[in-house]
This record gives structure tokens, sequence and C-alpha cells, in this order.
């Protein structure tokens, strides 16, 4: 059956990836605990491990939204800023 152009491939959930937990001094070097539908994993930081591909998906979720969150905080900041300098 031949795929159609725009659908998007259905990756293994279950499939092991290679993944490095970053170090990060603010949090105190804690390992990092992920969670999928009641199934938990501890990721020592720093460490290379395999780890299934839908808990790395999670990570990469959290990942993003932090960093929307900075930048809604950053952009917010500048127009506080903007908006004071107005006054």
């Amino acid at each position: 059956m031949a795929e159609k152009k725009n659908e998007p491939v259905m990756l293994d959930p279950e499939e092991l990836v290679d993944y490095t937990a970053p170090i990060l001094y603010s949090d105190r070097e804690r390992d990092l605990v992920v969670g999928v539908n009641g199934e938990l994993i501890r990721i020592k930081r720093g460490e290379p491990v395999k780890i299934k591909r839908k808990f790395l998906e999670v990570i990469q979720n959290s990942e993003r939204q932090k960093n929307a969150a900075w930048e809604a905080m950053e952009r917010a900041k500048r127009e506080s800023a903007k908006a004071l300098t107005n006054l």
C-alpha cells in the first residue's frame, strides 16, 4: 500500500533510542524522572542510555513548553519595559 504524501510517518513508541539527559547545575544534578501512562523511568544525568521513544517524546515536549514559557516571559518583560518608558 502506497503512503500518501502529507501523511505523517508513525514511529514505534516502544523503539529504543539513545539519550543523554543534560547536566543542569540548577537542578543539582537530580535524576530525570519521566512517566508515560503510568510507566516511569529514572535517567541519571550525563550518562548515555537507551530509552523508549515515547519517553523521549515526553522529554522533547517538556523542553518545547519550557522554551515557549521562557520566550513569553521575556516578551512580557520587553513589553512592560516599553510601556513604562512611554508613561
